[in-house]
């Protein structure tokens, strides 16, 4: 693990290992987690893509500015962050992966630095959504009372089925500043990147838990922008919920490998074939 202090004055915790030479495959965690969420993926992948991964701004050992104010936190914020960590590391481009607010980081790159991403796949992430005001209130309050140790407990029952994951993902959320949290939830209440993905070409995968109702219920307009591109590839995965590379981290690992060894020279693709759906146990 390494640390980074960034030109936009946060610093950053990350790893980056693998052979120089190789393509940059970037794992981008979830509000609430950090690096750690992708531990076993960088041992898996290590060996043929140079694998980064990184703390958010607030998160795991990353650190936001001093006296935060709700606009240090929003999607924009965070993806500059990414950026400027590629700037620094001589990243020209990677193929990104993220889970939840890590694939809504992943849209944010696709509209700043579009010519960067060669590939993007997400799970647990919606790319619309309209969350009530009231709810919104609710969810904030209840990080504002309960903070960082009171949010990991309630993780610890509601996070996963596999009580494993959803130790390690109440332990990722002890570590996050509870401020920081308040200001991501708020930042990520609206949004709608729908017309952002209907006009890619280059290769998106949507990695689908069947568990993660929340999401699902948010998901048609997701799938059928996603359809709209000529390279958009989902896969179910049995058993899993919010955090698939957990649950099952041997069978997304499998997923993920067959969809980037399509994905090469990816930034500049045209059009070749219609979307793919495979289903997979």
């Amino acid at each position: 693990m390494q640390v980074r202090r960034l030109p936009s004055g946060v610093t950053l915790e990350y790893a980056f290992e693998g052979p120089a030479a190789a393509e940059v495959l970037c794992f981008v965690h979830g509000a609430s987690a950090n690096m750690r969420q992708f531990e076993q993926q960088a041992v898996r992948f290590r060996d043929r893509y140079r694998v980064l991964r990184l703390s958010l701004r607030g998160h795991g050992g990353s650190r936001g500015p001093e006296d935060p104010a709700p606009s240090d936190y929003t999607r924009t914020a965070i993806a500059r962050d990414v950026v400027e960590l590629w700037d620094a590391l001589g990243i020209d481009s990677a193929h990104v992966v993220g889970n939840s607010l890590g694939g809504l980081i992943g849209y944010e790159l696709l509209a700043s630095v579009p010519g960067r991403v060669r590939s993007l796949t997400t799970f647990g992430t919606t790319a619309a959504l309209a969350s009530p005001a009231s709810l919104v209130w609710t969810m904030t309050t209840l990080q504002r009372l309960l903070g960082s140790r009171g949010m990991s407990r309630l993780l610890e029952r509601t996070a996963s089925r596999d009580r494993s994951v959803a130790r390690l993902v109440a332990e990722m959320c002890r570590s996050a500043d509870p401020t920081a949290l308040r200001f991501v939830m708020e930042a990520i209440a609206a949004y709608d990147y729908t017309p952002l993905l209907r006009a890619q070409t280059l290769p998106l995968l949507l990695i689908r838990g069947p568990l993660d109702t929340e999401i699902n219920a948010q998901l048609a307009s997701t799938i059928a922008a996603l359809r709209a591109t000529p390279r958009f590839t989902l896969v179910e995965l049995p058993g899993t919920g919010h955090f698939a590379n957990l649950e099952r981290p041997a069978a997304f690992d499998r997923i993920l490998g067959r969809f980037l060894a399509t994905a090469p020279g990816a930034r500049a693709a045209r059009p070749t074939a219609a979307p793919r759906e495979l289903h997979t146990a």
